[in-house]
């Protein structure tokens, strides 16, 4: 069922040939990320943003520019995703901006769906509540239990106690609100093995939705890529006879490889980049300049700007030398990504699964 590197080969063959894009939901919808702070209460080690407490934040202003570029797009649904650092500690822009995105005029009664991407700290009742009455996902990110987040997500601001004690109760305030929200578990390397333990833990903590991910610019053996897969695919099919309500994201995995995330991000300083070039970028700073699609102040239209994963993939090859380390890390990790769309394509043949 693990699928070899030669097969891995031929699949990212195909999918690049496609010319697709993989995130941004197809023809009929198009997103766009704002990049409100580098502050963040945690410095997570898989996490390859570059955090910091004394950096600009993105302005209230810029925030609506950038939402009004993505309403110039001519698709019928909309996404705004906010992004971090951790966005909820600049949380007036975040309000402004969903309440801008949600009456903006150009809208024009279009599908609008706003994701916020969380560590959960920084949530409170009356922030929940106030994401209740829009349109709002919640990405929650999450390890697992108390010892798992302490392995990979140390405290910055606050002690590992105390830290995880706000997860634990912004969990609590998620399971008894309205809001649709789920949880992103990422796995490095080191973790490669821990699939089933994270799913397990989200089915005992009544996590309604889960997506796990392997953590994208690293370094993965191939031993290390085939524990992840054979992982995700007891996950899956413990999930496929699971009488529970979860609701597994893994299924589609249309987003693959995630190395090669075709969506645009606005940076704290209105640069606009396709989001890599922030994700990435302590590994990859290059990509600040290769990934770069323009500012806000001179961009007139949002369609134009989305490469295909083809395109991508040439950019982010080309930006490194032959035989340097980028370079076989981004082949590597996109390599790993068709793996993991080929063994769940097989699943779901193996499994009956539409």
């Amino acid at each position: 069922m693990i699928p070899s590197p030669e097969q891995s080969a031929r699949r990212l063959a195909q999918i690049l040939k496609r010319g697709s894009v993989n995130l941004g939901g197809g023809p009929g919808h198009e997103r766009l990320m704002l990049m409100l702070t580098r502050s963040c209460e945690l410095r997570c080690g898989y996490c390859l943003v570059q955090k910091m407490e004394d950096a600009e934040n993105l302005s209230l202003d810029l925030a609506k520019q950038g939402i009004d570029l993505l309403m110039k797009s001519a698709r019928p649904g909309l996404e705004v995703q906010f992004f971090g650092g951790e966005p909820t500690r600049s949380w007036p822009v975040l309000e402004s901006s969903i309440l801008y995105a949600v009456h903006h005029p150009e809208r024009a009664g279009r599908k609008l769906e706003i994701l916020v991407t969380t560590n959960g700290i920084g949530l409170t009742p009356e922030r929940v509540a106030f994401l209740e009455q829009h349109p709002v996902m919640v990405l929650f990110s999450l390890d697992g239990d108390a010892v798992a987040h302490k392995r990979f997500r140390a405290a910055h601001l606050h002690s590992d106690a105390d830290a995880y004690a706000s997860i634990e109760a912004a969990l609590g305030l998620l399971r008894e609100s309205s809001l649709n929200w789920f949880m992103n578990a990422v796995l490095p390397p080191a973790a490669a093995g821990a699939c089933m333990e994270r799913y397990e833990w989200a089915l005992e903590q009544g996590v309604p939705r889960l997506q796990l991910n392997y953590a994208v610019g690293m370094r993965w053996s191939q031993t290390q890529m085939d524990d992840y897969v054979s992982g995700l695919l007891d996950v899956l099919r413990a999930d496929h006879v699971s009488t529970g309500d979860m609701e597994v994201y893994n299924w589609r995995s249309d987003c693959e490889p995630v190395m090669l995330s075709d969506d645009l991000i606005v940076d704290v300083d209105g640069t606009v980049l396709h989001d890599g070039a922030i994700f990435l970028e302590r590994r990859f700073p290059e990509l600040k300049t290769t990934y770069r699609r323009g500012h806000l102040e001179g961009l007139a239209a949002f369609d134009p700007l989305r490469w295909s994963l083809s395109e991508l993939y040439e950019v982010f090859v080309g930006t490194y030398e032959e035989g340097s380390a980028e370079r076989q890390i981004v082949i590597d990790n996109c390599r790993f990504g068709a793996q993991v769309d080929l063994a769940i394509l097989a699943l779901r043949r193996e499994l009956g699964r539409s």
